[in-house]
């Protein structure tokens, strides 16, 4: 009778361990797979934060590279504006491409119009905006001042009024002549949560070259400085000014560009980075610009 009894307490006691064992192994692989997806977690965290910083310096080289070729379009530098810096949106006049020309069409000591290089069809497109540059000055030729005709093939621009011809003058000069399309590129800032979206769409002679699109996500602040110099010799001063103050019709000689950003979606203190970078040098006390 006592050998039954034991018989049954033992078989109580393994059936007891193993609860106790499969409990301790369903703890443990428990807390296994939580501290598997918190490293999971930490990396795609760290993951983030470094695609989010890669796409900042990207986007300050981006706007360093455009803020130097603002308001070039060939051999000419057009003023810079306080309206090319509005709060949220700045508006960078980027050289474009030029288009070649075959012949200009003259009538006496007028510019009536030309003939264009063959376009590829799938680029061509009948364009709002032109700018006729020759010998360090020009004109932006917009609206019904300038009228296309023909088709990628054999396109030609036609001039109303027709402009006049060097040496009358402001008369455009033949051998000098340049025809660009003039780029624009909008970036411009969108409230998202607490911060903000940087998006970015481009414009080609006054036509939209594609859709909006996104460069960079969780933006705390964006911030331009221009350097301006007043005065000559031992008595000039350099001062940095917002471009919302800047002098119409000056072009800046160096430029500062400020980004902060929020490394994550979550409560983190915010990364920045700052660039300098030379614009146009600065000219001889004196000397006529």
């Amino acid at each position: 009778m006592s050998g039954r009894c034991d018989l049954r307490r033992q078989q109580g006691m393994t059936l007891l361990g193993m609860l106790i064992a499969a409990a301790l192994a369903s703890l443990v692989f428990a807390l296994s797979l939580t501290a598997l997806i918190t490293v999971l977690q930490g990396a795609r965290t760290v993951e983030h934060r470094m695609s989010r910083a890669q796409d900042a310096r990207w986007v300050l080289r981006l706007l360093a590279r455009d803020l130097s070729a603002h308001g070039r379009l060939g051999c000419k530098s057009l003023p810079w504006l306080p309206s090319d810096f509005s709060a949220g949106e700045w508006r960078l006049r980027l050289p474009g491409r030029e288009l070649g020309v075959i012949r200009a069409l003259r009538v006496g000591d007028s510019l009536e119009g030309m003939q264009l290089m063959k376009q590829a069809p799938e680029t061509w497109r009948q364009w709002r905006r032109v700018w006729l540059g020759s010998c360090g000055s020009g004109r932006m030729l917009d609206g019904s001042g300038a009228q296309w005709r023909g088709d990628s093939d054999a396109p030609e621009l036609r001039l109303t009024p027709a402009l006049p011809l060097s040496p009358r003058e402001d008369g455009v000069h033949l051998p000098s002549m340049q025809l660009w399309l003039p780029r624009e590129r909008r970036y411009r800032l969108e409230a998202v949560g607490r911060g903000y979206r940087l998006l970015v769409r481009d414009w080609e002679g006054g036509l939209s070259d594609g859709e909006e699109r996104l460069v960079l996500d969780g933006v705390k602040r964006m911030e331009l400085r221009l350097l301006e110099r007043q005065g000559c010799g031992e008595t000039a001063r350099w001062s940095w000014r917002a471009p919302g103050s800047w002098p119409a019709g000056q072009v800046p000689q160096a430029a500062r560009l400020s980004l902060e950003w929020y490394p994550d979606d979550r409560e983190t203190p915010v990364s920045q980075l700052e660039l300098e970078l030379a614009l146009d040098a600065a000219p001889v006390c004196g000397a006529a610009r």
